[in-house]
């Protein structure tokens, strides 16, 4: 379904249920309660499952006939962790996106430029990273989260991958497209780096989105998202993938995604 069409369904039967659950309290309350529940699972849905295009188009995927991949890598950057990742990028020729908090951008400008020096790029993950709350903001607050992050991108990953229903409406005044991922390694609930580089290995396929993470764990545990990275690289080298930055017209919805 059309993720327009989607949104405007979800929306009307929310501002219907709304009207049947006043109208019918009194004389069928558990229908009317049983409708309201309802609703609220259909707007929790798209909000609540990453990736989900009810709301509207997430790129999860990028068109290419080669094995090639896009290696993002969100909540730098990080004083620790991204001259390592740079190093790692660097010595098995893989480039990666990385998408920033505004506010570590700000902070550690150094490392902002050490990325562009090495050729990668740099998108949107947030000013604050409100990864708790991001996903209940009203239109301003989600606004001023992607304007205030210092460094301009067309690309925007929401944290977690949560969304409401006006992240959409914002990306698209700012001409911006939200990205999600194809496959994710959970190295940040998990200690494990080879469960990490395994659960990706098992997700990519030409064109797959691989997520990673940096500045986690800086204090206890330095080695481990350097080492998650290392152990992706390795594989994928094995399997003859490429990382690469695709092209803006390579991330395009899918059918009926417009």
């Amino acid at each position: 379904m059309c993720p327009k069409l989607s949104r405007r369904l979800i929306l009307g039967f929310a501002i219907f249920a709304a009207v049947f659950f006043f109208a019918l309290l009194r004389f069928h309350p558990l229908l009317a309660l049983g409708v309201l529940f309802l609703s609220h699972m259909l707007v929790l849905f798209p909000t609540l499952v990453a990736n989900c295009q009810w709301w509207g188009p997430v790129v999860t995927s990028f068109e290419t006939p080669r094995r090639e991949i896009w290696l993002t890598i969100d909540d730098g950057p990080d004083p620790v962790h991204t001259p390592r990742m740079l190093e790692l990028l660097a010595r098995f020729e893989a480039k990666a996106t990385f998408f920033t908090i505004g506010q570590k951008a700000a902070d550690f400008p150094a490392e902002i430029e050490r990325i562009r020096q090495a050729g990668h790029d740099i998108a949107n993950h947030t000013f604050s990273h409100p990864s708790g709350n991001f996903w209940a903001l009203p239109s301003g607050r989600i606004a001023a989260e992607i304007d205030r992050h210092p460094v301009r991108s067309s690309l925007f990953r929401a944290p977690a991958g949560l969304k409401n229903f006006f992240v959409h409406p914002v990306l698209v005044r700012r001409e911006m497209r939200l990205v999600g991922w194809t496959v994710r390694g959970l190295d940040t609930v998990s200690r494990d780096p080879e469960a990490v580089a395994k659960r990706i290995r098992r997700g990519f396929k030409p064109g797959a989105i691989v997520l990673l993470h940096e500045g986690h764990r800086t204090a206890h545990a330095p080695d481990f998202h350097p080492r998650c990275l290392e152990l992706t690289l390795t594989i994928l080298a094995q399997e003859g993938y490429r990382c690469v930055l695709p092209a803006p017209e390579q991330l395009r919805p899918r059918a009926g995604e417009k």
